[in-house]
């Protein structure tokens, strides 16, 4: 994975190198156009912007086109191998339900729209909250199993996507749980990202209110991040030291070993899945 995101950064430089030196010969042409008089030079110097304009057109099509979405799904593998394992919450609540109720309190006071107990896709959410473009769900659950963040997941994005009809935002689902299997703790880090420039990102927060941890991806600052740090470990962003769990999880390690057979076309074949 690591010499795949070096070679693709080596070919974004090469573009973006290409780019900036024809948008500075058009400049320079367009300053000394008046003062060439020799119509073969003017002809060669006209020629020469087509040239690099084409050519610089065709390396950021091919790049985007070919590229980018790679670039953006190995952008966030890697975070999902270099984050924290854990964050420690700075709430006191170490009950299920007082853990939601104070959550909920900071959502109320924080001008987001708030319902309990919705049913979507059949499925019992305790809580969303919405205020614009962001969304929080709230799941209160004794065992959370992987099986459960998959089926909840879907359905908020189904909720979002469907039934408020959005297509920019920024959606984070929290489980308030006593303890969590090993499977479920795989997709904590992960972040689904819809839309053709990826406008619109679901991210998983997981809260162990026995042990005082929260699952979730913190490493990278994104609006996803700043809620779930404000809202369910009630903290500011950029997080604490004293927040932060250093320990990895064993599928951030498991995960580090699959990514070294990784090939750009078993990606665009569908044939390689990270979770």
């Amino acid at each position: 994975m690591d010499e795949v995101r070096k070679k693709l950064q080596q070919v974004k430089s090469v573009m973006r190198i290409f780019v900036i030196v024809t948008a500075v010969f058009l400049f320079a042409y367009i300053g000394i156009a008046p003062a060439v008089s020799n119509s073969a030079v003017a002809t060669v110097l006209n020629y020469t912007c087509d040239i690099l304009v084409i050519i610089s057109l065709v390396l950021v099509l091919y790049f985007y086109s070919k590229y980018s979405k790679v670039e953006l799904f190995l952008n966030d593998v890697w975070h999902e191998i270099n984050d924290f394992g854990y964050y420690l919450t700075a709430r006191n609540e170490n009950e299920v339900d007082s853990y939601f109720e104070a959550v909920s309190e900071d959502l109320i006071k924080n001008g987001f729209g708030f319902e309990r107990n919705l049913e979507l896709s059949e499925l019992p959410f305790d809580a969303r909250a919405l205020k614009s473009k962001e969304f929080m769900y709230l799941v209160c659950i004794d065992e959370l199993e992987k099986s459960d963040v998959v089926a909840y997941l879907d359905s908020a994005i189904y909720d979002v996507t469907v039934g408020n009809l959005r297509r920019k935002g920024n959606c984070v689902v929290a489980f308030i749980c006593s303890s969590v299997e090993e499977d479920a703790l795989s997709l904590s880090k992960a972040v689904t990202a819809m839309g053709r420039k990826n406008q619109l990102k679901f991210t998983v927060a997981i809260v162990d209110v026995t042990k005082g941890r929260v699952y979730f991806q913190g490493l990278y600052p994104t609006k996803c991040q700043q809620m779930t740090a404000n809202y369910i470990l009630n903290c500011e962003v950029p997080i604490n030291d004293e927040y932060i769990g250093l320990e990895k999880l064993k599928f951030q390690y498991e995960l580090e070993e699959k990514m070294k057979s990784f090939n750009i076309n078993d990606l665009k074949n569908g044939t390689f899945s990270v979770h």
